[in-house]
């Protein structure tokens, strides 16, 4: 995309280069991601077990273990209620791998996003009930579930809530609660996901049992991380580290089938295959069908059953981008007229699964908060995607009066509302929204490590590169600018050629570059001109051949 501003990190200090003692591009990497001793180094590259902290700091942690064990040894009925997003499947994945594996019957139960939506929901409290469970546990929800757990109590059904989410005033009259966003929680790292959350669970109940963890239990909580964008340092990075080395290695059969799908190449796998190759395909289902067809893959201990559960789910993975193009081409229709500080687009026939979709392409384009609307009833639903400079639910808080629900985080959020307040809606939110965003500038800024000659990136240092994994929130692919290469060729590419393929020049050595959704670009450049990029260097495998692939930020004519 094209940004208003690159951002050039200082290059790090002569002192901490030799403490560190790697070249100074190297350097200034770890340097940028709070790398200043060579202590920090190993600890950073090597992530080791100190990093997982002990699961019974969280206060309940003890009577949730005690409970579960109780449950497990009495050959109770357990249920297990996820969210619909790869955070939430990825935890019931967690919880139901594990109990199963200690004999426990579980009955995992994923609500259906347009029918339920999000939080605990009275139909599956009905569903366990129809089953004879006595205890449930929630992973990536529960802590504004306060009328629904009350339901459970008086349905005689206990529950262990296990969210990440910021609790509201009044907290669920819980069994337990394991939540390390609670105010007065002696939890030290307080950014798990719902999924790390359930893991604590686990982890704690094995060490408590004297049993190991089984591998697939890592790999299920590294989606979920990642999905989650948490935040890639302590012990989010050593769990993440741990599952690369463990997909290459072990065979768990639902996710190996959708590495096939996915066309990755399982011994090579990076987190970035995770989070663009993995993820969109778990949460295809989820948008268009059911979700519980992902949770279904991802426990399939069946070769056969994994196939096929993979080829639907690629299917759908198709369908949700076209069904993504086709509304995002409707969309760009309806900007063009608009002159506010918050871009509001919508259809009635658009599927409230793509909603999130659509919202956070276009806050990136634009720069600017998106609310996606869709729904022909009386009762609407919406996504919102924000910017850096905006806190999206604060915002939506401030007109919390004409939601029937509503929920989220300061960059992404959604909200039900009645047809006739949305114009009204439209105009308070506009309000409060131009107010906040009259000091944000008018397009995003990229933050480059370091300007290098493309020559610097041999073998030794993309492997450097490589140990910087896994990639994610607090740790960002690496990003450089190279001035002046030459422009070979250029065309489009892609089923819309919404993407741009280069051929470039820099003394006298070839590179491949593409600028992906920047196919429009095109009309900025021609053979022989010298270009300025920014970008990311990247590894492609493809016929038994390693070739360097510059992933491209953004570009200008030099000069």
């Amino acid at each position: 995309m094209k940004y208003q501003k690159w951002n050039i990190a200082e290059p790090v200090p002569k002192n901490i280069e030799d403490d560190l003692g790697f070249s100074n591009v190297e350097s200034t990497i770890l340097f940028n991601r709070g790398i200043d001793t060579s202590a920090k180094v190993n600890d950073f590259l090597f992530p080791k077990r100190q990093s997982v902290h002990d699961p019974f700091l969280f206060s309940d942690m003890q009577k949730v273990v005690d409970r579960l064990s109780k449950a497990v040894d009495n050959r109770e009925i357990i249920g297990v209620f996820g969210d619909f997003d790869t955070d939430g499947l990825s935890g019931s994945a967690v919880l139901a791998f594990a109990l199963e594996s200690l004999g426990a019957i579980v009955f995992p139960y994923i609500p259906h996003r347009v029918e339920e939506g999000h939080g605990v929901s009275t139909n599956a409290l009905e569903f366990f009930q129809d089953r004879g469970v006595s205890l449930i546990l929630t992973v990536d929800c529960g802590i504004s579930s306060v009328d629904e757990i009350n339901l459970a109590n008086n349905m005689n059904i206990e529950t262990i809530i296990s969210d990440h989410h910021t609790s509201v005033d009044e907290l669920p009259e819980a069994f337990a609660i394991i939540n390390p966003s609670l105010p007065n929680s002696k939890y030290p790292f307080e950014h798990l996901t719902g999924v790390g959350t359930a893991f604590k669970i686990i982890e704690a109940l094995f060490s408590y049992l004297g049993r190991d963890l089984p591998p697939e239990v890592y790999v299920f909580s590294a989606f979920g991380t990642l999905s989650d964008v948490g935040l890639m340092k302590d012990e989010n990075r050593f769990l993440t580290y741990q599952v690369i080395k463990l997909i290459r290695s072990q065979e768990i059969t639902g996710i190996d089938q959708l590495i096939e799908v996915a066309g990755i190449e399982k011994r090579r796998i990076r987190t970035q295959d995770m989070t663009f190759g993995l993820i969109p395909l778990i949460n295809a289902p989820g948008r268009l069908s059911h979700a519980k067809l992902s949770l279904d893959l991802i426990l399939s201990k069946n070769s056969e059953d994994a196939k096929s559960l993979s080829e639907q789910i690629e299917q759908l993975n198709k369908q949700r981008q076209l069904v993504t193009e086709n509304a995002m081409n409707e969309a760009y229709q309806q900007i063009k007229p608009q002159n506010e500080s918050v871009i509001f687009v919508g259809k009635p026939n658009w599927n409230p699964g793509i909603l999130g979709l659509i919202a956070g392409r276009l806050a990136e384009e634009f720069y600017r908060p998106v609310i996606a609307v869709s729904g022909s009833g009386n009762v609407l639903r919406a996504s919102g995607r924000s910017i850096p400079d905006f806190n999206l639910i604060q915002a939506l808080d401030l007109c919390n009066s004409f939601f029937e629900k509503f929920g989220g985080h300061p960059m992404a959020a959604g909200f039900t509302i009645q047809r006739d307040l949305l114009k009204d809606f439209r105009e308070k939110f506009n309000e409060i929204s131009f107010e906040l965003l009259s000091d944000v500038p008018n397009g995003p800024s990229v933050n480059i490590d370091a300007e290098i000659s493309p020559l610097w990136l041999t073998s030794d240092k993309l492997s450097f590169l490589e140990s910087l994994e896994p990639y994610g929130k607090g740790n960002p692919e690496p990003t450089f600018l190279t001035k002046n290469f030459e422009l070979i060729d250029f065309r489009q590419v892609g089923v819309d050629k919404n993407h741009l393929k280069m051929t470039l020049m820099y003394e006298g050595r070839v590179f491949d570059a593409i600028a992906f959704r920047q196919g429009k670009r095109a009309i900025e450049i021609q053979n022989g001109n010298l270009l300025d990029l920014v970008f990311k260097p990247s590894i492609n495998f493809w016929n038994g051949k390693e070739t360097l692939e510059l992933i491209v930020d953004d570009f200008s004519c030099s000069n």
